[in-house]
């Protein structure tokens, strides 16, 4: 406390003895001197403020994000039964740790096993291979069956070079070899020999038989209980250590009252200090405003009379006349800041011209969004009308009946024609709800991940009947195993649509081109039928609701649908964020798609 006495003590005789002096020193030596003074002062502050708090603010930082982590870690240790490996493994990796296991009297527990091996039993010619485990990431169970590649590591042992079980790769070392130096076999798990803790890959650690010894004679000379503190159910001490070359923060906890855990963590991540150090200098920049305002007051007066100029100029601007200019340019200082307001006028005009441009944008999206609203107005106008054709077919035919105006033996075609018009009615409603629900905000896709490829052919099997009916040839170049994540009913619809379409406007006779693949991180697909094309006057209107494209045509499949089938396909592909469109080719018209595809 003085010590900061005596400090205040020299800025209070600094201060005065500043203030003297500037009553006889120009405004470029006055303005120098109080910059000088500024940032000494604020370097001098942080200076003291880091040396004197940095450590310990940096230190509970440190604490407070790995202790949440390395008490579930604790707990979940305390309720294993003395298998501790896989806790272990993931707790060490994931956090840049180091974890053992210490008897009472503090020295390292042995495991049962030190290295992680698996043995398999050759099914052609009955051998039994063990091999080293080179991570952690698949759980080996006795009757797995695994095919290996491997070569020599030892006497007894070996090093895998690739692991698959079934068609799934394990491992893959990417290592180069040939039949000289390595075996490849198929066969089935005997054992598996998994240490019971990492202690044999952490007890010869330097860092860590250091804080070992440590915690051995603070144990022995009864201090370790000066760093206790409260860890919840579990008893625990913990320390900063700073004897090596990085800093580390150390644990000791128990386990099972009778052994303990000590789990050693550099705190040397860039990142961390980075943001530590960030947050921390807040309070210092703070500070150092508080102190540039103060000195502040003193400029004021020095450098008022040019300031009020250059006022009077920020005054036309903020009356927004952004064609006035300062031109007081005897300073360096004056200058810069006139060179300043300058621009600020100049920004600013140029700013007012992007947002009248801006607001010319905002008018031209505001009537595409009315053109949408006139759109779904005419869309429900045109459900209106579509529903009263079969509605009135509806009555007319069932009346005709009660009235026995139709005859007896043509009822069964009527009421087929009746339950035709009630099935094109629902599946047009059908429609039409699913656009509602794709338009609405809070309506969510139910994303799955499925194959396409398999589901293209689905599509090709079910039409199969349509396609010999009118000997369509089908050039199929579907690639396997194309995995897509989106919703599998909607585009199920998608491909109907296109399939139906395809199928509807191809002559017999003609000819199918599909093709499903996979490129670069995307999925593609294309659908092409050939023999017929649409007029280019055409193209941009097929996506508009209830526009029908007219064709002359006895094939009941080729018969006019609802008019909605690939407006209700643009707004299921748009809710994908897929790319799409139909257009004409060579002799044909080809739709396609193309969208992310699944991510690993």
């Amino acid at each position: 406390m003085k010590r900061f006495e005596r400090i205040g003590e020299v800025f209070k005789k600094l201060f005065a003895f500043l203030t003297r002096s500037f009553k006889a020193r120009s405004i470029s030596t006055q303005l120098i001197i109080t910059i000088i003074l500024i940032f000494s002062s604020f370097f001098v502050l942080q200076s003291i403020l880091n040396s004197a708090f940095f450590r310990n603010y940096y230190t509970e930082q440190e604490f407070d994000r790995v202790h949440s982590n390395l008490m579930t870690y604790i707990n979940s240790m305390n309720e294993n039964n003395n298998d501790y490996y896989d806790e272990m493994y993931e707790y060490t990796t994931e956090n840049n740790a180091y974890s053992v296991i210490v008897t009472g009297q503090y020295r390292v527990l042995n495991s049962s096993f030190t290295d992680y091996t698996v043995s398999v039993r050759d099914t052609t010619n009955d051998t039994l291979y063990t091999f080293l485990v080179p991570n952690n990431d698949h759980e080996y169970v006795v009757g797995d069956t695994l095919t290996l590649t491997l070569y020599d590591y030892n006497d007894t042992l070996y090093s895998p070079a690739l692991i698959r079980e079934n068609s799934t790769t394990l491992f893959n070392s990417n290592i180069n070899c040939d039949e000289e130096t390595c075996l490849t076999l198929t066969g089935e798990v005997t054992e598996v020999h998994k240490p019971n803790n990492l202690n044999y890959l952490f007890d010869d650690n330097l860092l860590v038989q250091r804080e070992i010894s440590k915690i051995y004679n603070l144990w022995l000379n009864d201090e370790l209980d000066d760093y206790g503190y409260d860890s919840g159910s579990v008893e625990g001490f913990w320390y900063r250590s700073s004897d090596g070359p990085v800093d580390t923060l150390v644990f000791v906890h128990n386990l099972k009252t009778w052994n303990w855990i000590v789990t050693v963590i550099p705190i040397v991540d860039t990142n961390d200090i980075i943001d530590i150090v960030g947050n921390y200098n807040y309070y210092v920049y703070a500070t150092a405003i508080v102190i540039i305002a103060i000195w502040s007051f003193r400029l004021s007066g020095i450098i008022s009379k040019p300031i009020k100029n250059i006022e009077l100029v920020a005054r036309e601007i903020a009356q927004l006349n952004f064609n006035v200019e300062a031109h007081e340019y005897n300073n360096r200082e004056n200058e810069s800041l006139s060179k300043s307001i300058n621009l600020i006028a100049k920004n600013l005009r140029e700013t007012l011209e992007t947002i009248n441009r801006k607001n010319k944008e905002l008018t031209e999206l505001y009537e595409e969004q009315s053109k949408q609203v006139t759109l779904k107005k005419q869309l429900v106008s045109s459900i209106s009308h579509e529903l009263k054709t079969p509605l009135m077919i509806m009555q007319v035919t069932i009346q005709g009946i009660l009235d026995d105006i139709i005859a007896a033996g043509d009822r069964d075609k009527e009421l087929h024609n009746v339950l035709d018009e009630i099935n094109k009615s629902s599946m047009m409603i059908q429609d039409m709800l699913q656009i509602y629900r794709l338009d609405d905000a809070n309506s969510e896709l139910e994303i799955s991940e499925f194959d396409l490829a398999q589901t293209v052919r689905f599509f090709v099997n079910d039409f199969d009947n349509a396609i010999r009916k009118y000997n369509l040839e089908v050039d199929i170049n579907c690639q396997d195993d194309v995995r897509v994540e989106a919703d599998e009913k909607l585009i199920k619809r998608v491909l109907s649509n296109f399939f139906t379409n395809a199928i509807k406007y191809t002559p017999v006779g003609g000819s199918l081109y599909l093709e499903v693949s996979e490129q670069d991180d995307q999925v593609y697909f294309e659908l092409t039928n050939y023999g017929a094309t649409i007029h280019e006057e055409e193209i941009d209107k097929i996506w508009l609701p209830f526009y029908r494209i007219d064709r002359d045509d006895p094939n009941p499949l080729k018969t006019k649908g609802s008019g909605i089938g690939l407006y209700l396909v643009s707004e299921i592909l748009k809710a994908h964020n897929a790319e799409f469109g139909i257009h004409n080719v060579t002799n044909g018209v080809k739709a396609y798609f193309r969208m992310n595809k699944k991510t690993e």
